[in-house]
């Protein structure tokens, strides 16, 4: 202990050698006090009424939406975006129903609604306005030119409706223009009003504003309603590959849903090119969007893809990507209605839309477009936009991190400097130590939440949390922050016990805390990862905050004020994480309905919500040491974490699905109907059969699901080892995820009805060289089907006639490549689809089978998707199930 007299004999104090940090610490009166701690009651109340506070300001902020504008109100907001107005298109698009690519509805009862809106937005345009319209039927071939997509699609006569708005004396023919696409197909079952029907009618309304008004955009602006998005993205694929307007297209905004209601976030920019996210945050009155859920998506955390991909691919061109994702539980499901989009979430989508595009539509747009510039982004609890440059990024991580480490050498220095001899060193060694328990914190907080996911393993509640999200604090977050407080209140019993102080501990526990900080911002540094702006913030508040409270309590008594203005000096990056943890668990969560089964969701979830938990209590713990009987809060958090435990174990807490049209969050189950054949190669049935395949979604697929559909059979787990024999196992796979087999179960069932039978056949052989042959194949059948070509070991795929470019394989199948094709048609075409393949075939292969081919269909619409008997089974499925189905066929051939 010394006294401030005594640094005063030196000349100074030794805070006034730095402008970073207090080198005395905090004072009560003229020396440290060694045993004055703040009560326990009134810090208690206090921490809970300020996180209280700072909840409620972020979860008001995540739920803000604007008053609607209604038609009855339209004259009075001139030029404005009309809430209701577009409500009334979606209510118009979703009285449809299932809009499935290939049906009536989607073909035929769809375009035609679209084509009379948009005729009626252009009877109503100002003449200053020249409009376009054109119904595109593209047919075409997409292989894929990313990693990771092992199908390649065939298409014919798709369905897309494209609008184009021009100055209508403009005498530039080939503009750039500005490209906003919507698709508006929906998944089998689905009514698709958030994915993505309220896409299609916010683009309405803002076309419709843009062409009353009375001047015209300096770049065109195209309006792509495309009808096959939920198909493989081909839509978009037509467009830009094929259309003659998609060369002049130079951005795009693409408009799409992985859930319903609430805000849509931009969550993808670029590639490059940030003018186009500054053009967002300067344009958006209401804007959400955040690099981490950039980054999030190209870490192929979410499982789905969007039309950004195919522009961005196969058009080379850099755009921006929205969509909403709350309330993901109902995305591709029946109850994606019209009940799950609020007006007001209709407004907001449009008012944003609206500002966006007239701000692009109205600028100058850089010559030099650098696709490899990188562009780092985020909002502020939705109130305003930060974006900046990588450069300006660099700057910032090398800037704070040099300060935080000058800021802490310098305390330190200082300090032991105007310490007696005996403890010359002392406050070097005890930040050192402090700087490891934080990492023993670290470690103790996740291998705690580790070791109790697997104890919910075991005992069968995993996915508990699954209805509500806020279970995980108890369950997850309160042990894992008590581990870290034991390590912590441990090691502090030492230090105070070297260090004789209350409030020098404190400083040194916050030291050791902020290296910490500074340490990991330093490996997301490294590692190039730009979504540690949240870690900058901390950091920088870490750094300023405690230069500030320094300074004024640099010669003050340590009282209430003090812990408050602390605790208060976190409150912008305390805000920013409970704003952006509250988005990152309500993406996370409902994806794990989705996620299969090959990795358990808990895992995920529960290190999400520690690792967000020890980022808010990172510059809290040094507090603990200032308060009495600070154990007291181990007992809290364990008792806490047992409530929970007991609720999850003892009540219908630990359910995880839950059921209601308004809140249905339930368990997927898909179950196909399913006719299988095999052929001889002299092409006589070999053996038909059927059954049900039942195909998991989420963690908790087990056999048991099929009850309801009385098999006459006992289930039985799909065996892997067929897909060894057979091509994707013998089952009529809609995608290429052969990955889900492990949650794939049989059982057989009596022969569904096939009105449409898939055929492919073999008309024409010939020896195109030495070790050459073509195969001319017809097939034929209905809009959604898939061919499986695998060529005997040893021959091989060298062309085939839908393109110049081979078709992509498989990347489960590496020692003998299978070719995963799917086919689909809009309109039914009079001949049936003619394909050729080219074989190398060796000539120990002379004569043999040299191909096999498997030709699966999928009926998706109509009558025909699903024998009465089948779909009255599916409704006996409990109501907290989404139970859906269709009737598939498997057949496989010989060449």
């Amino acid at each position: 202990m010394f006294e401030e007299a005594n640094l005063r004999k030196r000349g100074k104090l030794a805070s006034d050698f730095t402008p970073f940090g207090s080198a005395v610490g905090m004072m009560d009166g003229n020396s440290y006090n060694h045993s004055w701690k703040f009560p326990f009651l009134p810090c208690l109340i206090s921490a809970a009424v300020g996180f209280i506070l700072l909840m409620g300001i972020s979860t008001l902020s995540d739920h803000r939406l604007p008053a609607p504008i209604l038609l009855k109100d339209a004259s009075s907001h001139p030029g404005a975006f009309i809430g209701e107005r577009a409500y009334k298109h979606l209510e118009r698009l979703t009285s449809i129903g299932p809009r499935v690519a290939g049906s009536y509805e989607n073909e035929i009862r769809t375009v035609d609604l679209l084509m009379r809106e948009i005729g009626f937005i252009k009877q109503f345009a100002n003449a200053a306005h020249k409009i376009t319209m054109d119904i595109q039927k593209p047919s075409g071939v997409m292989t894929p030119m990313t990693d990771g997509i092992d199908h390649n699609t065939i298409y014919h006569a798709l369905a897309n409706v494209v609008v184009k708005i021009e100055d209508k004396n403009s005498s530039h023919v080939n503009a750039e223009s500005l490209l906003v696409n919507a698709h508006f197909d929906s998944v089998f079952g689905s009514p698709g009003a958030s994915d993505n029907g309220v896409s299609v009618a916010v683009a309405l309304e803002v076309l419709e504003v843009l062409t009353r008004r009375t001047e015209p955009t300096r770049h065109p602006v195209i309006f792509l309603f495309n009808g096959a998005e939920e198909k493989g993205m081909l839509g978009a694929h037509g467009f830009i590959t094929q259309h003659p307007w998609a060369k002049q297209v130079g951005a795009f905004v693409n408009l799409d849903a992985c859930g319903a209601g609430g805000r849509e976030i931009v969550f993808q920019a670029g590639p490059g090119n940030s003018w186009l996210i500054k053009a967002y945050a300067a344009a958006a009155p209401y804007p959400f969007a955040n690099i981490v859920a950039q980054e999030i998506f190209e870490a192929k955390l979410v499982p789905s893809d969007t039309d950004f991909k195919i522009f961005r691919d196969f058009g080379q061109i850099p755009g921006l990507d929205l969509a909403y994702f709350k309330n993901g539980y109902v995305y591709h499901t029946k109850y994606d209605d019209i009940q799950h989009v609020s007006l007001s979430s209709v407004q907001r989508a449009g008012d944003n839309l609206l500002a966006l595009v007239s701000n692009l539509a109205n600028s100058d747009w850089p010559s030099m477009r650098d696709s490899g510039e990188i562009v780092i982004f985020f909002d502020y609890l939705g109130l305003f936009m930060i974006t900046f440059s990588n450069v300006s990024w660099h700057l910032l991580n090398i800037t704070l991190i040099t300060l935080a480490f000058y800021q802490s050498i310098a305390w330190v220095t200082l300090q032991d400097a105007d310490s007696p001899s005996g403890r010359i060193g002392t406050v070097c060694k005890q930040v050192v130590f402090s700087c490891l328990t934080g990492v023993f914190q670290m470690l103790g907080a996740f291998f705690a939440a580790w070791l109790t996911v697997g104890v919910v393993t075991l005992a069968g509640f995993t996915m508990s949390w699954y209805s509500r999200p806020h279970v995980l604090i108890g369950l997850y977050g309160m042990p894992a922050l008590a581990v870290a407080l034991f390590v912590f209140l441990q090691v502090s019993a030492a230090q105070e016990r070297a260090l004789k102080s209350s409030f020098l501990m404190e400083r040194v526990q916050f030291e050791g805390a902020k290296l910490n900080l500074t340490l990991i911002v330093l490996l997301t540094y490294m590692y190039g990862i730009r979504a540690n702006v949240l870690l900058l913030l901390w950091l920088s508040s870490a750094i300023f905050g405690r230069w500030f409270l320094d300074k004024v309590y640099q010669r003050k008594t340590i009282d209430g004020g003090w812990l408050l203005l602390h605790f208060f000096s976190f409150a912008v990056p305390i805000l920013q994480t409970l704003y952006l943890s509250d988005s990152v668990i309500a993406l996370l969560v409902p994806i794990s309905g989705r996620n299969g089964i090959h990795s358990n969701p808990d895992l995920l979830v529960a290190m999400v919500t520690v690792a967000f938990g020890l980022l808010i209590a990172a510059f809290l713990f040094p507090l603990v040491s200032l308060v009495r009987h600070a154990r007291r809060i181990l007992f809290l958090l364990m008792a806490g974490h047992l409530l929970v435990v007991l609720a999850v174990i003892f009540t219908p807490l630990g359910f995880p699905y839950s059921t209601g049209i308004v809140e249905a969050k339930p368990q997927r189950v898909q179950i196909l109907h399913v006719e299988r054949t095999f052929y001889e190669s002299n092409g006589l049935v070999r053996r038909r059969e059927s059954g049900y395949w039942l195909f998991g979604w989420d963690h908790h697929i087990k056999p048991e699901l099929l009850a309801p559909l009385e098999p006459r059979e006992g289930v039985k787990l799909v065996d892997e080892s067929h897909c060894h024999t057979l091509p994707y196992c013998g089952l009529p796979y809609y995608f290429p995820y052969l990955k889900r087999i492990r949650s794939s179960y049989w059982a057989p069932a009596p022969q569904p009805l096939i009105y449409h039978p898939t055929r492919i056949e073999l008309i024409d052989l010939k020896l195109t060289g030495v070790d050459k042959r073509s195969l001319t194949f017809t097939l034929t059948g209905p809009d959604h089907m898939t061919l499986m070509i695998w060529p005997i070991s040893g021959v091989k795929l060298v062309g085939w006639s839908a393109s110049k470019e081979l078709p992509h394989a498989d990347s489960f199948y590496t020692e003998r490549p299978l070719y995963f094709v799917t086919y689909f048609y809009g309109v039914q075409p009079n001949t049936p689809y003619e394909l050729t393949v080219t074989l190398e075939v060796p000539p120990s292969l002379s004569g043999k089978q040299v191909l096999e081919i498997a030709v699966t269909s999928h009926i998706l619409h109509g009558h025909e998707s699903m024998a009465n008997e089948f779909a009255n089974t599916l409704k006996k499925f409990p109501s907290w199930m989404y139970a859906h189905g269709w009737t598939a066929t498997y057949s496989h051939w010989s060449f």
